[in-house]
């Protein structure tokens, strides 16, 4: 595997195995993500991808092994415990509430946090999704795909994170949603300090926000990239 140097490390996973139902799905998997850093994980489906990221958010818990997040280690973290100390994920399945309006869903989503937080978070995300903040009135459910997904980072952000996890950001989306999207991930990470850890399957689009990438296969990761290995390839179909 490629050793790559990374930041100040804010999460280090070691040796992290974990399973369903008895049936083992990440097998001794390490990472590490820098302070401000975006890392990217991908992988054929079924590999183990997803479960590593509830892993780390604290929605699974492993088998054995670790995760330190900003230097604590500790078995009982949950999804609570990780949004308090400043973890917000964005899940695969565009995770809004459908039948409120777009204003709705952001009070809902800043309702337990910090008010100087929420203010910040809205500013930012008028900043970098405008035309969410152009439907405050209309429902959510209403609003196209790229626009939901937009929606679902600025709810993510009401915490001011410090750790952003997303499943599949370009799920479902059109290509020129999808590079806008990332494109203002890769400004978050890079503007504001916010590190991201996503699960992507296209490595084009994750090409245009993370700094490094691991690739896992059958439940363990194989190997390590700079972005701009990957970008020096001709192809990625034998990465997975």
């Amino acid at each position: 595997m490629t050793v790559v140097p990374v930041r100040e490390t804010l999460v280090q996973v070691d040796g992290v195995t974990a399973a369903y139902g008895g049936l083992s799905a990440v097998t001794e998997a390490s990472l590490r993500i820098g302070d401000g850093e975006a890392v990217g994980l991908i992988g054929h489906n079924g590999a183990g991808k997803t479960t590593l990221m509830n892993v780390v958010f604290g929605l699974h818990r492993p088998v054995s092994g670790t995760v330190t997040y900003r230097g604590q280690t500790s078995e009982r973290r949950d999804a609570t415990d990780s949004i308090k100390g400043g973890m917000a994920m964005v899940p695969a399945d565009q995770f809004v509430f459908p039948t409120l309006t777009v204003r709705e869903n952001l009070q809902i989503a800043r309702s337990n946090a910090d008010s100087a937080d929420a203010d910040w978070a809205e500013e930012r995300s008028k900043e970098l999704f405008p035309v969410v903040f152009d439907r405050l009135g209309q429902h959510a459910g209403s609003l196209s795909g790229g626009e939901r997904r937009m929606l679902s980072v600025a709810m993510a952000l009401m915490w001011r994170p410090k750790l952003m996890i997303l499943d599949e950001p370009s799920l479902g989306l059109a290509p020129a949603l999808a590079e806008r999207v990332f494109d203002a991930l890769r400004e978050l990470s890079d503007a504001d300090g916010v590190s991201v850890l996503c699960v992507e399957q296209s490595v084009a689009h994750l090409l245009r926000l993370v700094d490094r990438v691991y690739v896992m296969r059958s439940g363990r990761i194989v190997d390590e990239f700079t972005a701009d290995a990957l970008r020096a390839r001709d192809e990625y179909w034998d990465l997975f």
